[in-house]
């Protein structure tokens, strides 16, 4: 009885409301009629929504061997280690000028020393923020923000000659945070490469446990005054972004961030990535990392890591 019950009430709306203007759409549902009302006919090819957005992910679980000159949390030598990478990107964008990128990486690895020894070594995390408002084809107006700490506590090895081994804490969780934002002009080839110059920038440095670092002994704290938790330097940015898809078999990634304070040497962070498939989820990656932070170390830190392993890809 219900059935017919809709198919009499569907029946008596046909042949009385006769067939709709095209800018009218009735909905029934269950017994409900609906109007709803367009003020226009959609353009062809064009979204109706006003915002967008997209997400990709990337995981990698890998074994690792790891090349070390002048670095300052390990010793220089080469060993083994398994690595873990995740990689996240977000986007929120319209069809015209308007968008916003998220990206966050992760990197974590366990190094195996051939003395029966095993730490926690790579461990970066960095959150990188764009908004930009393009005004062309290829520039933009933009604001950066890249925030970056470890995860796990760090720690310096050092051995008194008889074989034992004493850990120094040398580094732990929001000790240091460091966030370096800036606003000013980007420049962009679609699908490879964001060059951006920050005419106006400010790094913030925080560690948040000095006491902690203190009590083992540490005398480096980043640059961060002995009387103060944080340290704040304005100055100027420039960014540089490789993103590369070379088809289904590789890619090639590169982060390139420099910050110049006015009164001190150049600051720089780079990471370049290029990983190759083997098969759907068998990848080799080649990874670098360059740092140079004259409060840190006088040297350039170089770090090249050489992996194979599981890879997959949302």
């Amino acid at each position: 009885m219900k059935v017919l019950k809709r198919g009499c009430c569907l029946f008596v709306w046909i042949a009385f409301l006769g067939p709709v203007s095209g800018e009218a759409q009735h909905l029934v549902m269950q017994d409900t009629i609906v109007l709803a009302a367009l003020e226009k006919l959609a353009i062809p090819g064009k979204s109706l929504l006003r915002y967008r957005f997209s997400q990709v992910m990337d995981y990698s679980l890998m074994a690792s061997d790891l090349l070390w000159r002048n670095w300052q949390q390990a010793g220089n030598g080469n060993q083994v280690a398994l690595l873990h990478n995740l990689k996240y990107n977000a986007y929120l964008f319209d069809d015209h000028h308007f968008r916003i990128t998220n990206t966050f990486f992760h990197n974590l690895g366990v190094q195996i020393i051939f003395d029966s020894l095993t730490k926690v070594s790579t461990d970066d995390n960095t959150l990188d923020t764009r908004v930009e408002y393009t005004f062309g084809p290829l520039f933009s107006l933009s604001f950066l923000s890249n925030l970056t700490s470890r995860m796990l506590n760090g720690y310096d090895y050092q051995s008194d000659g008889t074989g034992s081994v004493t850990r120094i804490l040398n580094s732990r969780f929001l000790s240091p945070l460091i966030w370096t934002f800036s606003g000013g002009i980007s420049f962009l080839v679609p699908s490879f490469l964001t060059f951006s110059l920050g005419i106006s920038a400010a790094k913030f440095t925080w560690v948040k446990d000095k006491k902690r670092l203190e009590s083992a002994g540490s005398t480096n704290f980043f640059g961060v005054p002995a009387d103060k938790d944080h340290l704040f330097e304005y100055g100027i940015s420039m960014h540089l972004l490789v993103d590369k898809t070379f088809g289904c078999w590789g890619n090639w990634s590169c982060d390139m961030l420099v910050f110049k304070n006015y009164n001190k040497p150049i600051d720089l962070m780079l990471k370049n990535r290029i990983s190759f498939k083997i098969n759907k989820l068998i990848q080799a990656t080649i990874q670098t990392k360059i740092i140079y932070e004259e409060n840190v170390s006088k040297s350039v830190q170089l770090e090249n890591l050489i992996s194979l392993g599981f890879n997959i890809h949302l």
